[in-house]
Parts: structure tokens; C-alpha cells; sequence
């Protein structure tokens, strides 16, 4: 007989890209909490996709990243990311995102964003959303792919996915 295993469970990530004449850090934070939890966050001291999203968003653009504290299954990941096209939704002004949400789900094996733009790398997960393998663990590293957004790529966002990865393990030896 055909068995299956279920796979372990990940941390929510959120990525909130937002103007900060418009929103605040602390906010959006309690915001997503109410939402996924009690999580961790990281604001980037840098911000290089800043440029690209002011001729939709404006100008004063902040950042913040979360890693729920919890575990979450798997099947989240396209969960989070509808929910997070009717945020995008919901702060829009004038046909324009003033708050663009970016999800995904880090595994002891990966980092996935969710997305709504195919590509050869993505797979296809229900309701027009595909998932980006954005990093793999392998050897206790983090490796990215020639597909991996260049805002990812930083020391200091690695850093924290290799620190939530860490506390994922914990929690799921416990």
C-alpha cells in the first residue's frame, strides 16, 4: 500500500513594502499579528526595490519582514497570499497600491514566496497563485538561484531566514 508522509510545518513570512506618510511600522505589525501571530520582524537598512514601486506607490517608501513564531502547514502559503492581494486591495488609493504585501513560507528545506506572475521555475498552486523557490537549505546554507530576486540577496535578509530557520528547527524538535 501507498503511503504518504506529511511534511513539516513552516514559518508565515510577510514582507510589507509601504508609505510611511501612510502607515506605520508599528501598525502594520500589529496588523499582521492579529492576522498570523506573534511574530519576529526585521526592517532591511536597505531598501533597493525603492525606486521601482514609487511610480505605482509614491515616494517615502519603508519596508518591514516577519517570521510567524508559530508553525503553520504548508498549504498556508496560497492562504496567506489571497488574503494579502485583498489587503493590497484594501489600501489601495486611486487604482494604486499603497501597501504592496509580499508572502511566503520558509521550510526546514526552503524559502517559497508566493506570486501571481508565472514563470519556468514557479509552480502553479490554485487560484491564479504560483510559489518561487527563492532560497534552498542545503549543508546548513543558504542558497539562492539565478532567479532569486536581488532584494533578497543581501547579508542582512539572509541572516534572518538562516536565524528563522534555526528557530524552526527548534520548534519542531520541542
Amino acid at each position: 500500500m501507498l503511503t504518504t508522509s506529511v511534511p513539516s510545518q513552516g514559518l508565515l513570512f510577510g514582507s510589507f513594502l509601504y508609505r510611511n506618510d501612510l502607515h506605520t511600522e508599528e501598525s502594520l505589525t500589529t496588523f499582521w499579528e492579529l492576522q498570523s501571530g506573534k511574530s519576529f520582524s526585521l526592517v532591511p537598512k536597505s531598501n533597493p526595490l525603492a525606486n521601482y514601486y514609487s511610480k505605482e506607490m509614491g515616494e517615502n517608501l519603508s519596508r518591514i519582514f516577519f517570521l510567524t513564531s508559530q508553525t503553520f502547514p504548508r498549504e498556508f502559503l496560497l492562504t496567506t497570499k489571497l488574503q494579502a492581494l485583498e489587503w493590497e486591495a484594501k489600501w489601495a488609493a486611486h487604482g494604486n497600491r499603497m501597501v504592496n504585501v509580499d508572502t511566503g513560507l520558509l521550510s526546514l528545506e526552503n524559502f517559497l514566496l508566493a506570486t501571481t506572475k508565472n514563470y519556468s521555475h514557479r509552480v502553479y498552486l490554485g487560484q491564479n497563485i504560483f510559489a518561487d523557490l527563492t532560497y534552498q537549505f542545503h549543508q546548513g546554507e543558504l542558497q539562492s538561484f539565478p532567479w532569486t530576486y536581488p532584494d533578497y540577496l543581501d547579508d542582512q535578509k539572509k541572516d534572518f531566514f538562516l536565524w528563522g530557520r534555526t528557530y524552526l528547527l527548534q520548534s519542531l524538535t520541542k
